[in-house]
């Protein structure tokens, strides 16, 4: 895959240890991991540092969502929606934040 510039990468980036998701150009980098070929060092949740897995943009991203939706899992995309950018320890923590919001 070709290096994209900042304004065209469309990858989706979530995390690995947490919830958080959202778009490459929200992410955090894991302290002491930077070289002199990469001084920020790896990318991770900007929220508790987890490393990151990716996905090729929101299209796939939303993809999977609809489909463990439709798999049984009503008001899944919705939850989903309202945690982008929310980090949580575990899906059962996003779970009960989402269940107990306050913002509609």
């Amino acid at each position: 895959m070709k290096p994209q510039s900042p304004r065209t990468d469309e990858r989706i980036v979530y995390g690995a240890r947490c919830t958080w998701w959202d778009g490459i150009g929200a992410i955090g980098h894991i302290p002491g991991t930077g070289s002199p070929f990469n001084p920020r060092g790896i990318p991770g949740c900007p929220h508790c540092v987890s490393p990151l897995f990716e996905m090729e943009n929101e299209a796939a991203w939303w993809e999977g969502v609809d489909r463990y939706k439709a798999a049984g899992h009503p008001g899944y995309r919705a939850m989903i929606e309202w945690a982008r950018g929310k980090c949580f320890p575990n899906m059962a923590a996003l779970v009960r934040a989402y269940e107990t919001r306050t913002d509609g």
